[in-house]
């Protein structure tokens, strides 16, 4: 069995996550990477947000990319994690 321990430190909270990394790889990917998905799912919803505001959009692309900023929201609220951005 391997195990790995990670520690995680912010604002001055620390937690140590064990995990046996052939059954709970996974798991401990979306750990160590969580931060990036946040940052990635909040770099999109600004760059479709200002897609909507500053481009000079045509009508049909304009709403595309509003039903994908709705799309994007609702599953975020769907995952309890739309008061996160």
């Amino acid at each position: 069995m391997v195990k790995v321990d990670y520690q995680i430190i912010h604002n001055k909270m620390t937690a140590t996550l064990t995990f046996d990394l052939r059954d709970d790889q996974h798991a401990f990917d979306c750990a160590v990477n969580g931060i990036k998905y946040f940052d990635l799912i909040d770099d999109i919803r600004q760059h479709l947000r200002s897609l909507e505001k500053y481009q000079d959009l045509t009508p049909d692309q304009y709403e595309l990319v509003g039903k994908i900023r709705e799309w994007l929201h609702s599953e975020l609220l769907n995952a309890g994690l739309a008061d996160k951005f």
